[in-house]
């Protein structure tokens, strides 16, 4: 470098500032990317929770509904169908023909809870 020209180091600095600014470009495209994939997987995430949680939403209430055949779902029956998820709600309609009372169905959410602490 001691022996080049004026020219010839202006080039070289121009030559080094430019593979530097190409090399940050690249770099910040990169990040962009994985800004936008882990965006991406998040808001997946969230869409899947929602549609989970509406999910059980209806499933609750189509349970409530078809128990009310059998007894008055009433605000203690329904908070008793709150303490179930998704998979709890179905386990639960599977036994609904063994569910005449309030006091059944106080028993059926118990079992199930029951299980859910042994897992």
């Amino acid at each position: 470098m001691i022996r080049m020209t004026e020219e010839q180091r202006a080039e070289f600095l121009r030559s080094t500032s430019l593979d530097i600014a190409l090399m940050r470009t690249r770099f910040d495209e990169i990040d962009e990317q994985k800004i936008y994939e882990k965006g991406q997987r998040l808001g997946k995430k969230i869409g899947e929770c929602i549609g989970e949680r509406k999910g059980e939403a209806r499933q609750r209430m189509m349970l409530q509904q078809m128990l009310n055949i059998w007894i008055p779902m009433g605000e203690e029956e329904a908070e008793l169908l709150q303490q179930l998820n998704g998979d709890e709600l179905l386990l639960l309609s599977g036994r609904y023909e063994v569910i005449k009372t309030s006091k059944d169905l106080a028993e059926q959410v118990h079992q199930i809870v029951n299980q859910r602490t042994y897992r």
